[in-house]
């Protein structure tokens, strides 16, 4: 491929991220709102038992189940359709799967709204004798949240029909639309009425709908395509099966990880705020993994689909290695500088209300090692969609039964010798997790490098070197600045609580800034001039 026309890929997937990159800027911003009104005004115990039983590990969990295996499989299938058939085969095999999806869904809700107590039982450790208000709580927030896993699972079909067509935008910014309406309805609920749980539940069912309205939006012109088909036969419908059967089993195991680490093994503590704290640990490091290596993936899978159709495995591999350095100098600083800084920004994120100095300590130990998976998660993210560019799914699938059962036997060993100790146990937790995602990594990268040129050796480990010392460098002299301006200067200034937060945030930003800057230049890390010059020459090119 000429430079010519490299250029204009590169420049093509930037424009794309650039789209998607402003809807995920307004959907982690409402999700940041979102965690912080809910940590205001929800009680630790509400907050476990609504959303992270019954919202997280039940009906997102459910979604994700779609998302994570339909929507890889079914772009590629229906790009290909669209390609070498025509549009109209490509909307018969897109309407079967919505049929099928809409049947699959009424009846997993229906489930869900006459067997809640079932569902909880298999989620937790409670039961009727158990923690029997928990319970209660729990079964009766499952029930009333069951039609939201219609309206968001709908939406995964219809992102993805987005992306058929190149409108990223719409697509992103349904999610947006989702997390502004729950915000909407929990603070229409401070003010307005005393039962802010059911509010919630109510707001996240209201988004749910909402998100399906925007891309229904989106695909305006196509809404005379829709209709009711069941077409099994159809060519296009049976590869969507095969590529799809294996992920889908892969999928099930890690929400069956995620599961036993957010709600069941930390349930059976009996101690309120455990979930709470994994799961808002989590909200930081999952706003920078959409906001960039998601985004981008996304951007490029459809690129990535036309490359292997044209059987470019070279080209695929320079924009994986050229992305992938690129993602591995933001992150790698970035999650050392959120390690050295993890209790004063979770005290500025979070704290106040129900949201106490307890909640800020075990959330900043969740928060610090979570974030430090974002180098690997940002390598993963784009080695996932070369996979399902070459519709690869058995190797990534066995891969993610692999490490999520590592996790699992992590936390259930953590629970079984240190489970009095819940600080540790959520530090073990999190730890695991974010270990064995760069294992995973790992292994991904050494199966596609088997016809893919990704990350030459040499090269790939003297960078990580560098960038290791930097970072490392500029990590402890940061974490110095600010012990010794908390000494010394802050009593002089009288700075305490946010203030004082909000200062060592600033201060230890601003050394960590310069020494890491200083040292990219001196050790020639490259990467992070290429990230902000191919951003700043695009928003140039806008201007003009």
């Amino acid at each position: 491929m000429g430079n010519g026309k490299k250029g204009v890929l590169e420049k093509n997937i930037f424009k794309a991220g650039v789209f998607v990159l402003v809807a995920h800027l307004l959907f982690k911003l409402a999700g940041l709102i979102q965690a912080k009104v809910m940590g205001h005004y929800l009680p630790q115990e509400t907050f476990d038992v609504v959303y992270a039983v019954a919202f997280e590990n039940c009906i997102y969990m459910l979604f994700l189940l779609g998302e994570e295996s339909l929507g890889p499989s079914f772009l590629p299938v229906f790009m290909r359709e669209m390609d070498t058939e025509s549009e109209a085969s490509a909307w018969t095999f897109a309407n079967t799967v919505l049929t099928i999806q809409l049947i699959l869904l009424l009846a997993v809700s229906a489930v869900l709204m006459l067997c809640p107590h079932w569902v909880v039982s298999c989620l937790t450790t409670w039961s009727a004798s158990h923690s029997p208000e928990k319970f209660e709580l729990a079964a009766q927030s499952v029930r009333t949240l069951a039609p939201a896993v219609i309206g968001l699972s709908l939406g995964t079909t219809t992102y993805v029909l987005l992306n058929g067509y190149k409108r990223f935008f719409l697509a992103a910014f349904g999610d947006a639309v989702w997390k502004f309406c729950v915000v909407a309805f929990l603070v229409a609920g401070a003010f307005l009425s005393k039962n802010s749980a059911a509010m919630l539940m109510w707001g996240l069912v209201a988004g749910a709908l909402c998100k399906v309205a925007t891309h229904l939006f989106g695909l305006r012109d196509k809404l005379p395509q829709f209709r009711f088909t069941l077409d099994f036969r159809h060519p296009a419908f049976k590869r969507l099966c095969w590529l799809m059967l294996p992920l889908f089993v892969g999928i099930i195991v890690a929400k069956i990880r995620d599961i036993f680490n957010g709600s069941y093994i930390l349930s059976a503590l009996d101690e309120s705020g455990l979930m709470q704290a994994n799961s808002m640990g989590r909200k930081f490091q999952s706003t920078f993994l959409f906001l960039v290596p998601h985004t981008l993936a996304i951007a490029v899978f459809p690129f990535f689909c036309e490359l292997v159709d044209q059987n470019d495995q070279r080209k695929l591999g320079e924009l994986l290695t050229r992305f992938g350095r690129m993602l591995m100098a933001l992150f790698i600083p970035l999650s050392l500088f959120v390690a050295v800084v993890s209790v004063p920004l979770t005290s500025v994120l979070f704290k106040g209300g129900h949201f106490d100095a307890t909640a800020v300590q075990r959330t900043s130990i969740s928060l610090s090692l979570y974030t430090a998976v974002l180098p690997a998660a940002a390598i993963e993210a784009l080695l996932m969609r070369a996979f399902f560019a070459n519709r690869r799914m058995v190797s990534v699938t066995l891969m993610g039964i692999i490490f999520s059962g590592l996790s699992v036997a992590i936390s259930w060993l953590g629970l079984r010798y240190f489970g009095t100790y819940d600080l540790l146990l959520l530090g073990i937790i999190a730890g695991g997790f974010t270990l064995t995602r760069y294992f995973k990594s790992l292994a991904l990268i050494g199966l596609l490098r088997k016809n893919t040129p990704i990350f030459p050796f040499a090269s790939t480990l003297l960078f990580l070197l560098r960038m290791a010392v930097v970072s490392a460098l500029a990590g402890g002299i940061g974490w110095w600045s600010g012990k010794a301006a908390e000494k010394w200067l802050f009593p002089t200034l009288k700075l305490t609580g946010l203030k004082g937060d909000l200062a060592t945030i600033l201060i230890v930003g601003a050394v960590f800034s310069v020494i890491f800057l200083a040292g990219a230049v001196l050790f020639r890390i490259g990467e992070i001039r290429d990230f902000f010059d191919v951003i700043t020459a695009k928003l140039k090119k806008r201007k003009v």
